[in-house]
């Protein structure tokens, strides 16, 4: 990518408090452009974006459109031959961004690159990246197959494990939390679906990717860091949001899906999953006093989840492409 630059697009909603250290290490780069779409924040997001990257683009709307809207509009102001959608709780150096944007020119057939991401909060035991959301993909991981993919590949599930080892390798999605778009390739695919406001839409952009006859590569050499949850500001609802799971069933009936059946049995195999995660973050909160009011509140997480699920519609409404 020596002959231009890497447009890095940041969509940001009351994030005063991860921005600055998202922009900090990116800002005034040579090959890298910022480009920040802030969707009508009410805190400092503004403010803390001109403190630390007077050199960035902000584009600025006068209502929250959601992610893929933003990241659309945002792109738009794109100048370089790649594009890197980064959440504003998404951390990566620029050597490791121009270093991605190199793996385009050596392989012409990859059209979306990302870096091994970890979670400092040290909770989640998965990768952001893995295969396609079809049944077998989420019985093994809901069903904990997936434990056993470092045996054979065929337990691969919906998500890589953190606890396997880990190299350069393709797959079927990885997260818009930190992902290379070659810029030919966003043009013809015409960006973001903005069927949803939030969620989802990273994983069908990259399926879309694969139909388009492009490779999708997780590179073990470039790192990142994403504060998971941390993209979406301050919440005031007591309540989990379950939206990446209901618009991860919506995709699979959208897309996947070749009869209510099959929709129907992804939807118990994934509630079934969530519910058993439940149960044992329950378990877990009789066992350990000291801690049982985080496992406790783990425990209602998940069942909430389960239940906002079981709450869909397993009709078809559009027959699967």
């Amino acid at each position: 990518m020596s002959e231009s630059q890497v447009s890095v697009v940041i969509v940001t909603y009351n994030s005063e408090s991860v921005i600055g250290d998202c922009v900090r290490p990116l800002s005034r780069q040579d090959g890298i452009e910022l480009i920040v779409l802030d969707n009508a924040s009410a805190d400092r997001t503004l403010a803390v974006l001109a403190e630390e990257a007077p050199d960035a683009v902000v584009v600025r709307n006068e209502e929250n459109v959601g992610f893929a809207r933003g990241v659309n509009r945002a792109a738009l102001h794109a100048q370089g031959r790649a594009i890197l959608l980064l959440n504003p709780d998404a951390r990566i150096s620029p050597r490791d961004v121009l270093a991605l944007a190199g793996i385009f020119d050596e392989s012409p057939e990859v059209g979306i690159v990302a870096p091994t991401l970890s979670q400092p909060a040290g909770r989640l035991q998965i990768r952001e990246g893995g295969r396609r959301p079809n049944l077998v993909s989420v019985f093994n991981h809901f069903s904990g197959l997936s434990r056993l993919s470092h045996r054979h590949p065929r337990f691969e599930g919906l998500y890589l494990l953190h606890t396997h080892d880990f190299a350069t390798r393709e797959l079927d999605w990885v997260s818009g939390a930190c992902m290379m778009i070659r810029k030919q390739t966003w043009d013809e695919l015409g960006g973001l679906t903005e069927r949803w406001f939030m969620y989802a839409e990273d994983l069908e952009f990259c399926l879309r990717t694969r139909q388009h006859g492009m490779r999708i590569i997780m590179s073990a050499e470039q790192t990142g860091t994403h504060v998971v949850g941390g993209s979406t500001g301050p919440s005031t609802s007591k309540k989990p949001n379950p939206a990446w799971v209901i618009n991860l069933y919506d995709l699979y009936k959208w897309k996947m899906a070749r009869n209510r059946v099959q929709s129907v049995a992804w939807k118990a195999s994934v509630a079934a999953g969530l519910l058993s995660r439940s149960v044992a973050f329950y378990m877990k909160s009789l066992g350990a006093p000291e801690r049982s009011g985080l496992w406790r509140s783990e425990s209602h997480r998940f069942l909430w989840y389960t239940r906002s699920l079981l709450g869909q519609s397993s009709r078809i409404d559009e027959v699967a492409t």
